[in-house]
């Protein structure tokens, strides 16, 4: 299975999918819109969004393969490494296309930038709405040419029929203007409505551009020297401990090849080497984490609060 085709079926159900050593593609809802340049109503529908620096192995994408595949999930972990690395390639000479995802690409300060398919909705909801065309229609004049007016003109010196009083003619004329002012009044209001309306879509979707691609420039700012504390990551799962160190290397080198973020630690009290999967700042999430890796990794993970 190609590892955008993962991707693309994982982000119907789920608000992120992270591939791991690359960023997380996000998804977030979003009301119809209409589109001026293209001339086309959008449905409601799920965007998506990139994040490089969410990159941790969560197990979503790696199980999702592993289930899909048949293979198990170190097999599943190595495969997505693998394309990773020929993704990273292919951007330092080209852009990255992703079916039914988006394009990603490098620009100039060496960041990547996403720029999302808008014609995928990963909205279920919305399964099945085709976009809308729409366009403005133009407004229609009525002309007489001149072979309408001569069979008028003819029509008027052959007629027989007694002359219409002045007054009755004024009247019809009177009558004739009310109803064209009211019928004229209720179009302009009509057209008016239809107006206000696409100019309000417009600037929604102009609103939205403008906060997606905003670059703020607040001047020069003198710099200020501060002193921060960073509070360090002090809970720790525990892959191992071992007694040798080309041992624990060895742990150490295999966890990054799967796209962890293991840490050596100190020597304990009993003399060994323990070797972390990742780290975190609050115990929830280590717990979180820690469930997680006892049915993928290891039953005997556990968590060591380094102090």
């Amino acid at each position: 299975m190609l590892l955008s085709k993962a991707i693309n079926s994982l982000l119907y159900t789920n608000d992120c999918v992270t591939v791991p050593g690359f960023g997380s593609f996000i998804v977030n809802k979003f009301s119809s819109v209409y589109d001026e340049k293209k001339g086309k109503f959008f449905p409601p529908s799920r965007r998506v969004s990139f994040n490089p620096k969410i990159k941790n192995n969560d197990g979503l994408l790696a199980k999702f393969i592993s289930e899909k595949e048949g293979v198990n999930y170190e097999i599943a972990v190595k495969n997505i490494h693998n394309e990773v690395i020929s993704w990273k390639k292919k951007l330092n000479t080209e852009s990255l296309h992703l079916d039914n995802i988006g394009e990603l690409s490098y620009n100039s300060d060496e960041n990547i930038v996403f720029s999302p398919d808008l014609d995928s909705n990963h909205l279920l909801g919305s399964f099945g709405l085709p976009s809308i065309y729409y366009k403005k229609q133009p407004d229609l004049v009525s002309t007489y040419n001149e072979s309408t007016l001569k069979k008028y003109n003819d029509l008027k010196g052959n007629s027989s029929t007694p002359r219409v009083p002045d007054f009755v003619k004024y009247a019809a004329a009177l009558v004739i203007i009310i109803m064209t002012t009211v019928f004229l009044s209720n179009e302009y209001e009509e057209y008016n409505f239809q107006n206000q309306l696409i100019l309000e879509q417009e600037n929604r979707q102009k609103t939205i551009q403008r906060v997606e691609s905003a670059v703020f420039d607040f001047g020069s700012i003198p710099a200020i020297e501060l002193e921060i504390k960073v509070q360090p990551n002090k809970f720790h799962i525990i892959a191992g401990a071992f007694g040798v160190k080309s041992n624990a290397d060895k742990l150490y080198n295999n966890l990054i090849s799967k796209g962890y973020n293991p840490t050596k630690l100190p020597l304990n009290d009993k003399g060994l080497i323990p070797i972390s999967f990742d780290n975190f700042s609050n115990r929830k999430e280590a717990v979180i984490a820690l469930r997680q890796l006892q049915m993928s990794e290891n039953k005997d993970a556990w968590i060591f609060v380094l102090e």
